[in-house]
């Protein structure tokens, strides 16, 4: 099987240090300048209060136009994160109560903990066309942390060793799993199994490459 690339390439990092000095550098001058070239306007008359309200439009599209685009990339995860959660959803399997599953758009990340079933997914939008759908079991992780709202996961699997994952219930997922580790559980397939059958249906409802690393 293809390795995957999980971790960022060089490209995809400079284009993520490129956004962000765009969002702390050029998205607040540029606000400044278009509101600034506005009321200008708004006190002339002629060419030139047309020549302001046209470079005003310009400096604020400079600001729209990329968070517009930035917004569009967090809703396509969102999109992709529900309906793979969705799709994985059986009161035999997977069912997480309420205060038990977080979603992180601007990461593609999901976690989900199931306390009836001792089972626990994560999901991860690695990338346009690729995400990881990780299912583990009560035997399937070794180790979990809290530092603050980070909630760390560590699992058996070489490929994926530990998953992380902000959300304001860090403590209490903590806390959970800890009870959790004396109780028996069980599901009518291996919870892996399970999710194994449905990576077909999601890869092509959602047009996306799905790794279940083992």
């Amino acid at each position: 099987m293809e390795a995957v690339q999980r971790l960022k390439t060089p490209r995809e990092f400079w284009l993520w240090v490129v956004k962000f000095a765009y969002l702390l550098i050029a998205v607040p001058v540029l606000s400044c300048i278009g509101v600034a070239f506005f009321f200008m306007a708004l006190s002339e008359s002629g060419p030139l209060r047309t020549t302001d309200f046209t470079l005003s439009a310009f400096a604020l599209a400079g600001v729209m136009v990329p968070c517009g685009l930035m917004m569009q990339g967090v809703l396509a995860r969102r999109r992709v994160l529900k309906s793979i959660t969705a799709s994985l959803r059986s009161p035999n399997y997977f069912w997480p109560a309420e205060g038990y599953e977080q979603y992180h758009e601007g990461d593609g990340k999901y976690l989900g903990i199931d306390t009836e079933h001792g089972t626990v997914l994560y999901v991860h939008h690695i990338r346009k066309g690729q995400v990881d759908v990780i299912a583990l079991s009560m035997n399937d992780w070794t180790n979990r942390e809290v530092d603050g709202k980070t909630f760390r996961l560590y699992t058996k699997l070489p490929e994926v060793p530990r998953i992380e994952v902000n959300t304001p219930w860090a403590q209490r997922w903590f806390d959970t799993l800890g009870a959790m580790e004396f109780k028996q559980y069980s599901t009518p397939l291996p919870f892996a199994e399970y999710v194994e059958g449905h990576r077909g249906q999601i890869q092509a409802q959602l047009n996306v490459r799905v790794s279940q690393p083992r």
